[in-house]
């Protein structure tokens, strides 16, 4: 699939035929696919901390015995900790996201390598 910015609630169909999207495209065929094969799948909504800014980001989850969360549109097997999850469920829940818009305060800390190793 191509990133591409988009503004839609896509279906998976849609995205398979057009093959470009961001990450609600990704996450729906993502997601279609995986249920297809048989695996449990839900949809997360949220934020991502990318290049020094929180953004709108969705994601799937798949059960492998136990939810993994997983990042197709970054490529990542495992959502990693930038990842902030508000919602689950399809992309219809998105307009519930515009009660915390701007409401949400978030201090990234930052550690040295140092104390990292100490963790």
């Amino acid at each position: 699939m191509v990133k591409d910015y988009a503004i839609s609630l896509p279906s998976a169909v849609d995205v398979l035929e057009v093959k470009k999207g961001d990450c609600n495209e990704h996450t729906s065929l993502y997601t279609a696919l995986a249920r297809a094969a048989g695996l449990p799948s839900k949809i997360c909504i949220g934020i991502v901390y990318k290049d020094g800014v929180f953004y709108y980001h969705a994601w799937p989850a798949v059960h492998l015995d136990g939810w993994r969360p997983l990042d197709p549109t970054f490529g990542q097997d495992i959502a990693d900790a930038t990842h902030i999850k508000l919602l689950e469920g399809g992309f219809e829940r998105q307009a519930e996201l515009m009660r915390v818009v701007g409401k949400i305060s978030i201090q990234v800390l930052e550690t040295s390598k140092a104390e990292e190793n100490q963790l």
